[in-house]
């Protein structure tokens, strides 16, 4: 970025100049701590994403679900599209519950990458969502439906749908 372009637009320079204007002629000490100020904060600003990367950590890197279960493969699933859910929901059965309660989107409508919430069962269940269909069927995928570790699909029709919650992941901060 051109950087009178960024003394232009961006708050922390433009603070800086008003310093140098203050104190211009007064003393030279004062002229390079303003000057300082301005490229520490050009530097700052022009690399905001790399350095928010290095601070922040990825939220998905690690699945602390148990492997081979519902819970386990969708949180990969997530991860693979670049967006995240959170690490401590628990069961299946209280995804809704937790996602509502950390600000996700959770509703009855079926999208590509949300991720299908059930209670049934004793510990609940979850799949994801590969896509939705005009006539209102969907097909996801899932582990554990049949038995540990293994992934299968299914074909749910409009009317299938309306006894699921949907969870939308949010976009990773991070990437």
């Amino acid at each position: 970025m051109h950087v009178a372009k960024m003394l232009n637009t961006h708050p922390i320079p433009q603070k800086a100049i008003c310093l140098i204007k203050k104190y211009a002629g007064v003393t030279m000490k004062k002229f390079f701590i303003a000057l300082t100020f301005i490229m520490a904060s050009l530097f700052i600003w022009s690399y905001q994403e790399d350095l928010k990367r290095l601070v922040m950590p990825d939220p998905m890197a690690y699945n602390t679900y148990d492997k081979g279960q519902c819970t386990f493969y969708v949180f990969d699933k997530v991860k693979l599209d670049g967006k995240m859910i959170e690490r401590s929901w628990r069961d299946a059965k209280y995804w809704a519950e937790h996602a509502k309660e950390d600000g996700y989107t959770v509703n009855q409508q079926p999208a590509q990458g949300a991720l299908l919430q059930s209670r049934r069962g004793k510990q609940g269940h979850v799949a994801y969502v590969e896509h939705v269909y005009p006539n209102g069927s969907i097909k996801i995928t899932e582990m554990n439906y049949i038995e540990p570790f293994h992934v299968s699909e299914r074909l749910l029709t409009s009317s299938d749908i309306k006894r699921y919650q949907f969870i939308h992941p949010k976009i990773n901060p991070v990437l």
